[in-house]
């Protein structure tokens, strides 16, 4: 296996990825096939669920000849990725039999110093998961920056989210035990809302989770929010057509 990410733009958001994901868990495992990279993961709590699909194509090079699974520990890896500067590319290298994985930060410019790593590989007891795609009671499409600042707001007072969601309205309440607070969201402001009709919905989530997820808002200009009753609320980030990371988080359901 060798990749390579070139543009600035996708090495930042390479770097954010990882970054955030520590919020999640400590130790991944890269899954790289001919086609693409995919980590999917659980919290430590066992309520969320991530994933990451880069496709092939997101890459500047991928030599990927077969399947093979890169384990390692998240925090070392941040660290790596942290002292890659904004004018170097990313290279990583590996292969099936070898017990670690190379990473290095190389640039043309000036005074801007090759970095080369190994890091040890880790075997990962992980099982996988099979998410089947799902219709849902609601979809939204909003702005990733203006769900990330709603959540952080929400945040200040309790600790659940409550989505109340029909063809007439949409809006989201934080209920604490000294104030409330509730958003009715103007249709005008969000790119695409689409509810089951006659029927209204009402879901309530952790907004531990939601921040976290949150913090993935620069990897795109819009998230897509779906939501059904007493299911998980699917939160996506499209990187591209074929690229996304994609969260699901278990609902709160009263006893």
């Amino acid at each position: 296996m060798k990749i390579e990410i070139v543009d600035k733009k996708r090495c930042g958001e390479f770097i954010n990825i990882f970054s955030n994901l520590k919020h999640f868990t400590d130790s991944i495992s890269l899954m790289i096939s001919e086609d693409k990279l995919y980590i999917q993961g659980m919290d430590q709590s066992h309520v969320c669920v991530y994933e990451l699909f880069l496709d092939n194509s997101w890459f500047h090079l991928w030599e990927v000849s077969a399947d093979e699974t890169y384990g390692f520990q998240l925090s070392m890896f941040n660290k790596i990725l942290h002292t890659c500067s904004d004018t170097q590319i990313i290279r990583m290298e590996g292969n099936s039999e070898s017990d670690k994985l190379r990473v290095e930060f190389t640039s043309e410019v000036k005074g801007d110093f090759n970095k080369f790593f190994e890091m040890p590989l880790m075997d990962i007891d992980c099982e996988m998961l099979h998410i089947p795609e799902c219709d849902y009671e609601v979809d939204i499409v909003m702005e990733s920056k203006k769900f990330k600042s709603l959540i952080d707001e929400l945040s200040q007072f309790n600790d659940t989210m409550a989505f109340k969601c029909d063809e007439g309205e949409f809006s989201v309440e934080s209920n604490g035990e000294s104030a409330t607070m509730k958003v009715v969201i103007d249709m005008n402001d969000i790119e695409s809302y689409g509810v089951i009709e006659d029927e209204t919905i009402d879901a309530s989530f952790g907004l531990k989770y939601l921040v976290q997820m949150c913090q993935f808002h620069k990897l795109a200009p819009n998230c897509t929010i779906h939501i059904s009753r007493n299911m998980p609320i699917q939160i996506k980030f499209d990187i591209t057509d074929e690229s996304r990371m994609r969260f699901y988080l278990a609902p709160k359901i009263d006893d």
